[in-house]
């Protein structure tokens, strides 16, 4: 089993490690999404959908930090 690669540490500032947050959310979402795409069984492909929404909404959730931190540095 593949572990899991910590890209960050205690110097990490908080605009990496937000940009870090929302790449894994992105291939997280991916991964949901191209699992859901060759699925036969109708309930694994609602639950891999559902799982890749989730991810969306971190996403989404990451960016608007992202964009809250930019916009105080300005």
């Amino acid at each position: 089993e593949k572990k899991f690669e910590l890209r960050v540490d205690r110097n990490t500032s908080p605009a990496e490690a937000a940009r870090i947050a929302l790449q894994q959310e992105q291939r997280a979402r991916k991964y949901y999404e191209d699992c859901a795409a060759i699925m036969v069984n109708p309930a694994a492909k609602k639950m891999f959908e559902f799982l890749a929404e989730e991810e969306k909404k971190h996403e989404a959730l990451i960016q608007k930090e992202i964009d809250n931190s930019f916009l105080q540095e300005m």
